[in-house]
């Protein structure tokens, strides 16, 4: 039943004009950004006063801008697609065949699911854009230093510490029981209260727990791609411990959204 539920949720997101709005948003947003960094640094690129850098670079610097855009538009999909089951009373329907949790899992694994396809396609985004000024504007297109595994490995591991926020609009959607309030305080939180922590407690040891924080620890895995090696800065923690915390913080907000869910008169 789980398996026939993420399919109806599957098609019922498809249909709507939010989801490929979105997919067109990321897709404008990475391949202007990246195509910028060419465009603005051709002179610079052409006599060689700039290092030309290698395909391993357009592979992992449209996932490390990614947050600005990717972020914002995730919430707001998850909001919708949770609130839109109080709007439209579709969990009426499918709580006469399935446990709460259920519903609720099968939701949240569908938006992992597009997590991690946003994320893929940034990433083909930035290797078609980088694969085209570097083979026929500069002629000096090359594949050497790229780690493949590393690259297939990027969305995920960027979609594990992504899934926090998603788990976060879920748990507020839920207890609000509207799109609305999941959407405001979802961006209100990560839009302005996170960036304002992170900005006014730089530095301090409790704000690597942020789960802002928790994303750029990710990304300086991100030169893996490159086979590169760049140290962690001393504010943030090591990757593998934020992957941990982020999932730590996905169980718990999903636990708690759960909870709220099996007590909730959604007849009402």
């Amino acid at each position: 039943m789980f398996r026939q539920l993420l399919f109806v949720e599957w098609a019922r997101l498809t249909r709507r004009a939010l989801l490929w709005l979105a997919l067109a948003a990321v897709v404008l947003y990475a391949a202007y950004s990246h195509q910028h960094y060419y465009t603005s640094n051709t002179a610079q690129l052409r006599n060689g006063d700039l290092a030309m850098p290698g395909f391993s670079f357009d592979l992992a610097t449209p996932l490390d801008h990614a947050l600005l855009v990717i972020q914002p538009l995730l919430i707001i999909i998850t909001a919708v697609l949770a609130g839109s089951d109080y709007s439209q009373r579709t969990n009426l329907h499918w709580l006469m065949r399935v446990s709460r949790p259920t519903s609720l899992l099968a939701k949240f694994a569908l938006l992992a699911l597009v997590t991690v396809l946003t994320y893929a396609l940034t990433l083909g985004i930035g290797g078609g854009i980088g694969w085209y000024f570097k083979n026929y504007i500069f002629q000096n297109f090359s594949l050497e230093n790229v780690n493949w595994a590393a690259t297939a490995a990027a969305p995920f591991y960027m979609s594990l510490v992504t899934l926090p926020y998603l788990a976060f609009a879920l748990l507020i959607t839920i207890a609000t029981r509207s799109t609305f309030a999941g959407i405001v305080i979802g961006l209100g939180y990560t839009q302005f209260m996170e960036i304002l922590l992170t900005g006014l407690f730089y530095g301090a040891g409790w704000a690597q727990w942020l789960m802002r924080n928790l994303y750029f620890s990710a990304t300086y895995l991100l030169n893996s791609i490159g086979n590169r090696v760049v140290e962690t800065p001393a504010r943030l923690l090591e990757p593998s411990p934020a992957f941990a915390v982020a999932v730590v913080y996905t169980a718990l907000f999903l636990a708690l959204a759960i909870r709220l869910y099996n007590r909730q008169d959604v007849g009402g």
